[in-house]
């Protein structure tokens, strides 16, 4: 059974924001996109925004003379033991569940996607009750292990799904207080309030018992969080089924929220040795019918017609330009995938990895880990763009995944490669803390 929790979050004094307008304008200044996500020249602006934005603790810049004494995981923990001291950071009073909207355009449409910010209680994949989807990359999990080390502290959230539409927790979240609205550098609206009375807990938690979640996005976090509670449990025997550290800081959204939006991640590959783009093209066609387009605008438009049942993926080349690649069904990908995870040879971003990646340019699991040949791309253009100034040697695009193949995937015991989902918008971090110290 899910154990969905409230608890008494580290938030953001605003009081301290709205006397001190030289530092910042308001909550959108001190929080950030997740870790994993910021650029230096993101992690430069969000330096320079405000003194105390949350990215001097989770992505600290590494300085000259850093040794295992004095290096950014240490100045983190000393930057959030001194904001809590002068009451930047405050706890709240009383523990809540928080309801949390964010509305948003993506494609000409304006949207509301619709959460709920608790603690969740930790369990692993195979206890069948919190289930990942993706595969996941060593260096992240270290980092995040070592951060999490320092500041005892999560100050972003897993994202989770749970199946339904979310309709029967509307009581609940308009029996909310209201705590917090503000506007992003990205035109997202955002909308905290806190759940606190008794009544309004109970329905949340009882609603949510019996249900399975799926985590949506952060899979390196729940993987550094169920490590770091190990590592606490033997430090800490006798402290009990219930301390902090058993859980993590998540949010949940309904599967069928009308605002769960899924965008695609795309390939760059650089650095393949011999690479040869006219080979390439030869052993494509034995998959793939080859056809080109004219733009990445009309590529893309092509794409987004593929039918539910076949496979459709986007090219750009900087020697031949665009073309569409329809995979084949006369092709029996069965002994291709015959030791490949559940579910594989009939999703999109599994069959790139398989037969284009792999078989192909020789990009196998283990120069994926390494993330030796590869970058992740939500931007198309930029991938494009790459290519031409010789920065990367093929760009791949993909289609969106569904979010009832992440459902489908993590039910059969699967995994998706790295990197096969994107959920936007993302969910800012520093919006909440969780404070896991014993």
């Amino acid at each position: 059974m899910a154990d969905f929790q409230p608890f008494q979050a580290l938030t953001c004094n605003l009081d301290r924001l709205r006397h001190q307008p030289e530092r910042g304008a308001g909550l959108a200044d001190v929080l950030t996109e997740p870790y994993d996500k910021i650029t230096p020249d993101m992690q430069a602006a969000y330096y320079a925004r405000h003194d105390r934005n949350i990215v001097r603790i989770i992505l600290g810049r590494e300085e000259a003379g850093d040794t295992d004494q004095c290096n950014k995981y240490t100045r983190a923990a000393e930057f959030f033991r001194s904001w809590r001291q002068e009451n930047f950071l405050a706890r709240r009073e009383r523990p809540a569940i928080f309801a949390y909207e964010q509305m948003f355009r993506v494609g000409g449409r304006e949207l509301t996607r619709r959460a709920l910010i608790g603690r969740v209680r930790l369990s692993r994949p195979e206890e069948g009750q919190i289930l990942p989807h993706e595969r996941t990359l060593s260096k992240p999990k270290a980092d995040r292990l070592n951060l999490l080390r320092h500041t005892q502290a999560h100050f972003g959230q897993i994202f989770l799904l749970y199946p339904g539409a979310g309709a029967e927790l509307a009581p609940a979240r308009s029996a909310a207080s209201p705590l917090a609205k503000f506007e992003d550098s990205y035109g997202i609206r955002h909308c905290l309030t806190a759940i606190e009375d008794g009544t309004s807990l109970n329905t949340v938690q009882q609603t949510l018992q019996p249900l399975k979640f799926y985590i949506a996005d952060g899979h390196h976090r729940f993987e550094t969080s169920l490590n770091y509670r190990e590592e606490m449990r033997r430090q800490h025997p006798n402290a009990g089924p219930d301390a902090p550290f058993e859980f993590t800081m998540a949010t949940l959204v309904a599967m069928d929220d009308p605002g769960l939006v899924v965008l695609p991640t795309h390939r760059l590959v650089h650095n393949v040795a011999n690479f040869n783009a006219d080979a390439l093209r030869r052993a494509l066609a034995e998959w793939f019918d080859l056809e080109p387009a004219a733009s990445l605008d009309e590529l893309q438009a092509r794409m987004a017609q593929a039918p539910a049942d076949d496979h459709w993926f986007g090219m750009f080349l900087s020697a031949t330009g665009f073309a569409l690649l329809k995979l084949r069904r006369d092709r029996d990908r069965a002994a291709l995938f015959a030791g490949q995870p559940p579910l594989w040879e009939d999703l999109d971003v599994a069959i790139l990895h398989t037969v284009i990646l792999d078989r192909m340019l020789g990009i196998n699991e283990e120069r994926l880990r390494e993330e030796s040949n590869l970058h992740y791309l939500r931007e198309a253009t930029i991938g494009v763009e790459s290519v031409r100034a010789e920065e990367g040697q093929a760009f791949f695009l993909l289609n969106p995944t569904p979010v009832r193949a992440v459902q489908a995937i993590a039910d059969a015991r699967s995994r998706m490669p790295q990197k096969s989902t994107d959920f936007y918008p993302k969910l800012p971090t520093g919006m909440t803390i969780y404070d896991v110290s014993v």
